[in-house]
């Protein structure tokens, strides 16, 4: 049995963060890893990205929608926006994208705040024993290995607790860049220092983005 990350109630919750419109307006702050929530709930925001549609915005855990179309806030409260597609299915699908209120501005890319995003791995490019770490809004930066890639899913050794849903997976590269990977999904029950992530690259022309570096 695996347990879902999120943070709530239910066990489950959502996360989130940026902007919508013109990249003038980047709000202070908004950048993948943060905490978001809603009511009760709390997840973290995975990579910042831009759709074809101009809007940007947050992904996230798909078990983190409530489907209510509720505001998704950040840092006390402030608003973010709403989920606007999710998917979650068994072990292999479990990924949302919250919409950026105009009033937000441009999310940061830089994973952390800190790591430029210089591309996205398809599964193909990601390798059994590859170093993976992630940032959550719980545990912060957790590093370990990959331990397994099938059905659009990576197993990593990476420490992760209930709230983490959402974070931003990556492969650091020498030139202190890092490669998008996957956003967080769960962890065996009883193990927190396994945590399986959903891969980003099928998302992007899924739903028509790009990640922002």
């Amino acid at each position: 049995m695996r347990w879902l990350r999120g943070l709530g109630p239910v066990g489950v919750v959502v996360m989130a963060a940026v902007v919508m419109a013109s990249p003038v307006l980047a709000a202070p702050g908004v950048t993948p890893g943060i905490k978001v929530e809603h009511e009760n709930n709390a997840c973290t925001a995975g990579f910042a990205a831009q759709g074809n549609d101009g809007g940007y915005y947050l992904m996230t855990s798909g078990h983190c929608d409530a489907h209510d179309g509720a505001h998704w806030t950040y840092a006390s409260e402030v608003p973010l926006g709403k989920i606007t597609a999710s998917e979650q299915e068994g072990d292999t699908k479990d990924a949302a994208i919250i919409l950026l209120d105009p009033s937000v501005g441009a999310p940061e890319g830089h994973v952390g705040g800190r790591y430029l995003v210089r591309d996205v791995l398809s599964a193909t490019q990601i390798q059994v024993g590859m170093p993976f770490c992630k940032i959550g809004a719980v545990t912060g930066e957790t590093c370990g290995a990959v331990k397994d890639v099938a059905n659009d899913v990576v197993e990593a050794s990476v420490f992760s607790l209930n709230g983490d849903s959402g974070s931003p997976g990556f492969v650091k590269n020498p030139d202190g860049t890092v490669s998008a990977v996957g956003l967080l999904m769960s962890s065996p029950e009883g193990d927190d220092h396994t945590t399986y992530f959903a891969l980003v690259d099928p998302l992007l022309g899924r739903w028509g983005l790009h990640i922002l570096p």
